[in-house]
Order: C-alpha cells, then structure tokens, then sequence
C-alpha cells in the first residue's frame, strides 16, 4: 500500500466537529467502511480487533468480569500498533478507574490478589494507591476526583461528556502525529464513535444512562440504587 493511497484515504474523510458542538454525523458507517477498504490488510485487522475489544466491554448485561479480562487477554497481544494499542489501553485504564471508583463508593477495600475486577496494566498501580483521590493515575487520568464527584451526585451526562472529552483529546493528539498515516485514520474511526453515541443520548434517560454506565464497569447491575 503506497503513501499516496493514505493520503488519498485521510483526504477523503470529513471533518469532525467537536461532539459537543455536532448537529449531525457527518459521514454514515456504510460510507466509513467503503474508505476504509484502502487500508493495508494488517491495519484492517489491528482496528477491528481493537473495536471488537472496545466495543464488547461496553456491552455489561450479560459479561462478566473474568470474561472481560479473558478477552482483553485474547485479544491485546494481537494489538500490535504502537498507537493504536496506546488509546485501547487508555480507554481500558478509564475503565479501571471507574470500577475502582465504584467499590470505593460502596466502601469496599482494594481487590485481593488474583481477584477478576480490571484490566489494564495498571491494576497493581490502582491497588497499591486504593486509598489515594487520584489512585495512583492522575498522571494519565486527571480527572479521576472529578469524575469520582460526579459519580458520587448521579450526573450520568456530564460523567459521559467528562470520559468522552478526555478519549476525544487523546485521539487528537495521537492523530497528530503522522497527518497521512494509519493514526488519523483510527482516530477518525473512534472519534466518529463518540461523537454518534452523544448525539444518539438521551438527556430524558439520564438516570437510565447512569445505571448503565455503573453495569458497565462494575458488572452488577442487581445492587444499582438498592
């Protein structure tokens, strides 16, 4: 695959605005997936297996947590992308926190050893630092007090907007390092994501959107409001 073809694929990609500031989705997944058959084959299979990854811990209701990190090791030695592996990481990171944030909203103390709660190569970091506003991340996750405030008043939209914006920026930055290169392109891809999911919100379901996105990071569902 020439560089020409990568240039003539970035090129062909829209501008996206701000999640907060669209009115609309600029491009549809059909037409997203007819310029990404200019991808070389290798970097077609690293981002699909990185959606696969991202996407199927988004989905709580039937997964556990010893499967999510059954598939985050199936899948994570075959990330091989430098920059690719550094946002799914990432977001894998943000979904530690918030599981730590959880437990320890519920009072509960550090994961024993060996126990199935994150994934990530953070864990042991979070752990040790259990105890810390920031658990040990705020080198990577800034907003960990915030988000902890947030989660503590039940404000389900701003906790979105506040991990969205964090992934957006991340991206941007990401995609800034090669302008006609295999990381513009995947930063589109999931930059795209977002912002479809925040047009797709519900400012009405706010509390709905709030349990769900307790589930999805602590996988129990049954104590939500008790």
């Amino acid at each position: 695959m020439s560089r020409t073809t990568y240039y003539t694929l970035v090129a062909s990609l829209p501008r996206l605005p701000h999640f907060e500031e669209a009115a609309w989705l600029p491009m549809s997944r059909k037409q997203m997936n007819q310029r990404l058959t200019m991808l070389t084959p290798e970097d077609a299979l690293q981002l699909r297996l990185a959606e696969d990854l991202l996407k199927w811990q988004r989905q709580p209701v039937t997964k556990t947590d010893r499967e999510m990190l059954e598939q985050y090791r199936k899948l994570i030695p075959a990330i091989t992308d430098v920059s690719l592996r550094e946002i799914v990481e990432f977001r894998m990171a943000q979904r530690t926190a918030l599981v730590a944030l959880r437990r320890r909203r519920q009072g509960l103390p550090a994961p024993a050893a060996g126990e199935a709660w994150g994934v990530g190569s953070w864990l042991n970091l979070v752990t040790s630092a259990w105890d810390r506003d920031d658990l040990g991340l705020g080198h990577l996750l800034p907003w960990i007090p915030e988000a902890a405030a947030l989660l503590e008043a039940g404000a389900a939209k701003e906790l979105d907007r506040l991990l969205m914006n964090s992934v957006w920026t991340r991206l941007g930055r990401i995609a800034e390092r090669s302008n006609f290169g295999f990381e513009p392109v995947f930063a589109f891809v999931f930059r795209r994501d977002i912002l479809q999911r925040w047009l797709a919100y519900d400012a009405q379901l706010a509390k709905v959107r709030f349990q769900e996105l307790v589930a999805e990071v602590t996988r129990e569902q049954q104590q939500l409001f008790a």
